[in-house]
């Protein structure tokens, strides 16, 4: 038996914010996406190989506790970060400069409408 693959799927307290986030910032696409009571309720996107899902949270009521962050983060390789970074900049400013790691990667980061931390990087 083998794992062939496998695709995360972020919980959403707002899918609309978050979707948008990643199409407009990281340029993922909408594969195939469903609704429920004429709500955006998932969402599958990709951009190149990388997948993610998105998924409604479900709604909270005032006797339940509050939602909490998933606190992950998504790591994503690139091929050229100067170029996307400078392009995540120009749209949205809570952006990290690019650092080198002693691991010999150039890194930014960013959060995620939904508090999910996105670390963008590239080998040197």
């Amino acid at each position: 038996m083998a794992i062939l693959s496998s695709i995360p799927v972020l919980n959403c307290q707002s899918m609309e914010a978050t979707l948008s986030f990643y199409q407009q910032l990281l340029q993922f696409v909408v594969i195939k996406k469903s609704e429920l009571q004429g709500r955006l309720s998932w969402v599958h996107i990709m951009h190149g190989n990388t997948a993610l899902m998105l998924q409604a949270a479900e709604e909270k009521n005032a006797n339940t506790s509050p939602v909490r962050r998933s606190g992950i983060t998504l790591y994503f390789f690139v091929d050229n970060i100067n170029e996307l970074h400078h392009f995540i900049k120009l749209k949205y400013t809570d952006v990290s400069d690019i650092k080198m790691t002693h691991y010999h990667m150039q890194e930014f980061s960013l959060i995620d409408p939904e508090g999910n931390n996105i670390t963008v990087a590239q080998k040197s």
